[in-house]
């Protein structure tokens, strides 16, 4: 089981020409196996660097299945590793479509934002100063935002089961809640993510006076 990991350096500046210029350095190292994952980690903590960290699984497992964000929180929960939860929704259509998939989100309990594309053409029966022109299925698309978030992933599965029902492109992001700069922690997090995650350091200056 291997892992990819991303490594993005704090940004040094440099003189060219009498200017200040800031250079990033990034480094993409792939084929590590967890215990390298961890060593590399390690190893950049004891050069100094304090270092958040974030987790990209693959879209597809190893069998070509979406990789199942259900699964990886209770491996989470089994670690005792306390996280986040976040449904992302990419629902656009015309009005009365979108009407369906607002009104299924508010019945889970969810709010949601809608915003409105109104495209104003000479052939466009769209016309902003008349509110009752805005739902013209070919020149008025709506997108639907919904605000789902939990600490427990069992609080979105039935929304997620319905927008799936439905058809829509729905995925749920974990962000575990874990200290930075701790590898205990960070190996315990990294085992309950897929083989072939993308795993990414974003480095800085440790604060070494505790500021």
């Amino acid at each position: 089981m291997t892992y990819q990991v991303k490594i993005i350096y704090p940004k040094e500046e440099a003189a060219e020409n009498n200017k200040l210029t800031e250079r990033t350095f990034n480094e993409f190292i792939d084929g590590l196996e967890l215990e390298e994952v961890v060593s590399q980690y390690e190893q950049l903590l004891t050069r100094g660097y304090s270092i958040g960290v974030n987790f990209a699984p693959p879209a597809l497992d190893d069998k070509g299945a979406e990789a199942d964000p259900f699964a990886i929180a209770g491996r989470f929960e089994l670690a005792g590793i306390p996280y986040k939860a976040t449904l992302k929704l990419k629902a656009a259509g015309n009005y009365e479509a979108m009407v369906k998939i607002a009104k299924l989100i508010e019945q889970q309990g969810f709010d949601y934002d809608i915003s409105a594309k109104l495209q104003i053409r000479e052939n466009s029966s769209v016309d902003f100063e008349k509110e009752g022109s805005w739902f013209d299925e070919d020149y008025a698309k709506y997108t639907v935002l919904p605000k789902a978030s939990s600490q427990d992933i069992a609080d979105l599965r039935s929304i997620y089961d319905q927008l799936v029902e439905e058809h829509q492109k729905v995925t749920i992001t974990l962000k575990a809640k874990v200290k930075k700069d701790d590898d205990d922690t960070f190996a315990n997090q990294l085992s309950a993510y897929p083989p072939e995650t993308l795993v990414i350091f974003k480095l800085s200056d440790a604060d070494v006076y505790g500021e």
